[in-house]
Formats: structure tokens, C-alpha cells, sequence
């Protein structure tokens, strides 16, 4: 008679407040599909969900024991997780989102009866204020559903905000639970950027510009300085909350050395000699992009546009590719257009005989959300001025572009321009040089780490000053030899092959999960037992509840003095 313990299949349960179109959806996408098992095996998770779902959740001696059996399961299939996937989300627009979670396509997405839409009725915003308050009661929302729907579920993958990671880890009696639950096995996070660092009036933590407008809140300086006093209390507290939340994580990834440097400097108690514990257990996952989805770069149709010199600049576009979010600064690209269309003009006026170059359309294309008031107001914005530089004509504006047509514009560009400053990582420049195309991006965060310059694109410093300027020398530089960016584009399509594959996601994601996010909450199992440890910590959430409470007071205060 075999005495073994049966093999379980690991559970990896993934939270994620917006799932739209954008590189954190991507990635959160990404991650699930390196984490999936075969298709069929995966339509039995909603057969299991109701027996899960009433199962008493286990102790911490039986997760220890769960664990085992889950990393002898694992050990026969390579560096393959093959676990079963769950993904909640507040918002999941079939409009607005990627292919593989939409469920009314035929056939429907691969994950989208793993996806489970709950808390849509929790404002995003009050008043067109508080993002992140409200943000923070949505992942809190997330976590308890998902906590009660599957108590058994092995791993816990979160973005976005760390805020429910202690509620994650602790052993709590909770009104919602109406049982004793046992802390989650593994919890581990993947941070994009600091939230600390997306005030509105930074750009990815660079202080940018302050609003004109601010002056006019009120006429007595002493209001001013009692509304900022009051703001500044609200940020602190969120601040310190995200930092001391991350900290209780089995497991930080990061999208790149950027991120992960921005994290160290901003959050001192992660970077404290006696932390060393921290620090080790933060890790760089870069992100990668499916290559399966994208049609491999055709070099000889675009040589062959290229000897039509008549018809060349119309088929191959100049193309951006971003949300519709101000912080992408797309807005530089419209000037700079407006500047090589002023030039290319000039030039036909001087009929210089080898004069043969025409500027090529600009296609603004990316993903748009109309609940998102910022990318309503931004692609308004963005059209009045192509209006008001003389570009109307020239320049197509493609908001919510399909898997399809993005993977069409990204392979018949000329070349790709990423504006976003300090940008975390950047998925949309992976994606250009992978289907062919040159990539001309801002000198600063990601793309440092992902565009070779020279060799697979151009890199543009940003001065306040002629940011502009070098934009538009750049891209002209491609324009007049067109042959260039064909180069750059075939040397981008090796490079990413080689290094931001899903092949080579895969097996980190699965190193990481196996060999060190899973063994460091197993350690972390044994220490809840004691029950002390476990009162401490929920001690701690309640009184930090008690100060966001404080947080959401103060913000209020603030709210009602500037109206």
C-alpha cells in the first residue's frame, strides 16, 4: 500500500484592480499565463470552486506539509509551474482589455474563466479625488473575496498596492471569514513603481512642474498653509503604510534595476543595514512579451516599400504607443512632428533636387478607458493641439487598439517613439523591436535597460530646455535613412528574442516562486504559530486602520477647504 502523500497542484491566485489594456495588465497577464497548466485541466477550477470555497482553511503544520508534496509535484516538471489560476479584479471591460481575458470572443480567451469581476459597485475616485484612498479599500476588498473564495490557495500574486499584504499574513478572526483562518502560504508582490512616487505633482517621482492654478485656493496664506499641512499629513500616512506593507511580503519583484533602486531610496527601512532580510528578498523580474502573438517582422516587404519612394512614407508610420495618460508626455511628439512637417515643408518650397523625404503619418494609438477621466480630458487635449500645430491631417489617433491592430502598427512603423520620462520599465518598446522596428525613447529609467542605443534605437536625454529639439533630430535621422532603422530593427528583434522572451519569464517566475518565495513563506508559517507574533501583527493592522481612517479625515478637510 503507498503511504506517500498525494501530489497537489499548486494554486496561484493573482490581484489586480483594473484589468484593461496597459503594460501592468500585460504583465499581470503574462505572469498568469507563465504560471498556467494546460487549458483543459484548467476548466475544472470552477467545478472546485464551490468544495474549496467550504473547505475549513488549514493549519499551519498542514501548509508546511502542502508545500512539500506542491515542491515534489513541481520538481518532475522542470522549471514548468503548471498551477491552476485565479484572477480577481474590480474592472474588467470586454471593450477594453486584452485577448486572453475576453470572454466573448470565439474562442473566449485562454484566461477568462479564470477571471472573477468582484467590488465593481467601490468608486475609483470621490469627487475626482482620493485615488489612492480608494484604491486601497478596493485591493482590501479583492483580498478578502479572494481570501474567502479560495482560504486554500498556495500563493497570492498583488501589484499595484501593498496595503493588504499584513491582512494577507496574519491569523485573524474576521467578521467576513466568520472562521479562524490560517495566514496565506506565500504572499508575494510585484511592484511597477512606489505609489509614493506618483503624486500628481511629480512625474514618476521627479518633481515636474506645480499647477499654475494652485495659488488661486484661497486668497490667506494661512489657509494655503493649513490645506498643504493637512495634504501632506494624508500622503505621509499612505506613504508609511505602503512601506511598512511591502515589508511583510515573502517575496518583491521588481520590473527593473531602476525600480528597484527608486524603492531602496525612497523606503529607508527596506534599505537598512540591519534589514539585509529586505533587501535580499526583492528581485528583478523584467517583464516579457508573448511572442507567440505577434507576427514575425517581414525586413524584405519593408525594403521593398522602401525602393518605392513614391509610396514609402505613407506605408511606414511613425507610431506611438501609450495609455492616454498625461505622464507620457505624448504631447512632445506632436511638437516634434509639427517641427519635421515644418522643415519637410520648407525643403519642397526650396525644390532642392534631393529633396525625396515626406513625413511619413503619425499614428497615436494606445489604451483608452472612458471611466478614466484623465483619458478623456488627455485625448482631447491631445487633438486640440495637433489642431492647433497645423498636424490634424497628418496625425491618426487610435484609442483601445485590438491585440491585432497593435500588433500591425508596431511591425509597419518606421520607427516607434516612447515619450514617458522615467518610465518604470516600458513594455511597448520590447514589443517594436521584437516586430522590427526602431525604437527612439527618452534617456531615463527602463528603456536605459532595454533600448541599446545605437544599436536597436535612439535614446533622447530630456532637458527642460530642447527635449523637442533632439526628439526631432532623432527621428529625422531615421527619415533620411530609412535603411538605418531596418538595421536597428532586425538587431531590436534578436535582442528581445533572446532576453525578454516568455521562455526565459517563464523559467525566473518559476525559479522564484519554487526556490524562493515559496521556501521563505514556509519559514514564515512556522514563526505565526507562535501566537504572540500573530497578535502583534494584528494589533498592527488595527491601529493602522485607525490612521488611514485619520488619513481619509484630514484628506476630506483638505477637499472641502479647496472647494
Amino acid at each position: 500500500m503507498n503511504n506517500n502523500p498525494p501530489k497537489r497542484q499548486l494554486h496561484i491566485v493573482f490581484l489586480h484592480l483594473d484589468l484593461g489594456i496597459g503594460g501592468a495588465e500585460q504583465l499581470i497577464i503574462n505572469l498568469a499565463l507563465a504560471s498556467f497548466l494546460n487549458h483543459s485541466e484548467q476548466q475544472g477550477e470552477k467545478a472546485t470552486t464551490a468544495t474549496t470555497a467550504t473547505t475549513t482553511a488549514t493549519s499551519s503544520n498542514d501548509s508546511h506539509d502542502d508545500f512539500q508534496r506542491i515542491k515534489t509535484s513541481t520538481s518532475t516538471s522542470s522549471s514548468i509551474l503548471n498551477a491552476k489560476v485565479s484572477i480577481f479584479t474590480t474592472h474588467c471591460d470586454q471593450t477594453h482589455c486584452f485577448d486572453a481575458v475576453q470572454k466573448n470572443s470565439n474562442p473566449p480567451g485562454i484566461l477568462a474563466s479564470s477571471v472573477h469581476v468582484v467590488g465593481s459597485f467601490l468608486p475609483v475616485t470621490l469627487f475626482g479625488k482620493g485615488t489612492a484612498f480608494c484604491s486601497t479599500i478596493r485591493m482590501f476588498y479583492l483580498s478578502m473575496v479572494a481570501r474567502r473564495m479560495y482560504p486554500n490557495a498556495d500563493v497570492i500574486v498583488l501589484d499595484g498596492l501593498p496595503s493588504p499584504i499584513p491582512f494577507l499574513v496574519s491569523q485573524k478572526t474576521t467578521m467576513m471569514m466568520r472562521r479562524r483562518r490560517s495566514p496565506c502560504p506565500c504572499v508575494i508582490y510585484y511592484c511597477h513603481f512606489p505609489d509614493k512616487l506618483l503624486t500628481r505633482d511629480t512625474v514618476n517621482g521627479e518633481r515636474f512642474r506645480l499647477p499654475s492654478h494652485g495659488e488661486a485656493l484661497s486668497s490667506s496664506l494661512q489657509m494655503r498653509q493649513m490645506i498643504v499641512f493637512l495634504k501632506n499629513l494624508y500622503r505621509k500616512i499612505l506613504d508609511s503604510m505602503e512601506e511598512w506593507a511591502i515589508s511583510y511580503a515573502d517575496l518583491v519583484c521588481v520590473n527593473s534595476e531602476f525600480t528597484r533602486k527608486q524603492v531602496l531610496s525612497v523606503f529607508p527601512s527596506l534599505d537598512s543595514k540591519l534589514c539585509q532580510e529586505q533587501k535580499d528578498k526583492m528581485r528583478v523580474l523584467y517583464p516579457a512579451i508573448d511572442l507567440n502573438k505577434f507576427v514575425p517582422p517581414d525586413f524584405d516587404k519593408k525594403q521593398q516599400i522602401l525602393d518605392d519612394s513614391e509610396r514609402q512614407y505613407e506605408q511606414l508610420p511613425i507610431v506611438s504607443l501609450n495609455r492616454f495618460e498625461r505622464k507620457k508626455n505624448i504631447e512632445i511628439l506632436l511638437h516634434a512632428y509639427a517641427r519635421l512637417k515644418k522643415k519637410n515643408d520648407l525643403e519642397q518650397r526650396q525644390h532642392r533636387e534631393n529633396h525625396t523625404n515626406q513625413c511619413p503619418p503619425l499614428v497615436i494609438a494606445g489604451g483608452y478607458d472612458v471611466r478614466n477621466t484623465e483619458n478623456v480630458e488627455y485625448l482631447k487635449e491631445l487633438k486640440h493641439l495637433a489642431i492647433n500645430l497645423g498636424i490634424q491631417n497628418e496625425t491618426i489617433f487610435k484609442p483601445s487598439v485590438s491585440d491585432k491592430e497593435r500588433a500591425i502598427l508596431l511591425k509597419s512603423a518606421l520607427c516607434v517613439v516612447y515619450t514617458p520620462h522615467r518610465e518604470h520599465f516600458g513594455i511597448v518598446p520590447l514589443e517594436a523591436m521584437y516586430a522590427g522596428s526602431a525604437v527612439v525613447a527618452m534617456k531615463s529609467g527602463g528603456p536605459e535597460e532595454t533600448v541599446i542605443d545605437g544599436v536597436t534605437g535612439i535614446l533622447v536625454d530630456m532637458t527642460p530646455k530642447d527635449t523637442c529639439e533632439k526628439l526631432t533630430n532623432a527621428i529625422r535621422s531615421l527619415l533620411d535613412n530609412p535603411r538605418k532603422a531596418i538595421e536597428m530593427g532586425k538587431c531590436g528583434h534578436e535582442h528581445v528574442k533572446n532576453k525578454f522572451g516568455m521562455d526565459p519569464f517563464r523559467q525566473e517566475w518559476s525559479r522564484l516562486v519554487l526556490h524562493e518565495a515559496i521556501p521563505r513563506g514556509r519559514e514564515r508559517l512556522k514563526t505565526c504559530q507562535d501566537s504572540t507574533s500573530s497578535r502583534t501583527i494584528s494589533s498592527t493592522i488595527i491601529w493602522w486602520c485607525l490612521c488611514f481612517f485619520v488619513a481619509f479625515c484630514a484628506w476630506s478637510i483638505h477637499f472641502i477647504m479647496a472647494k
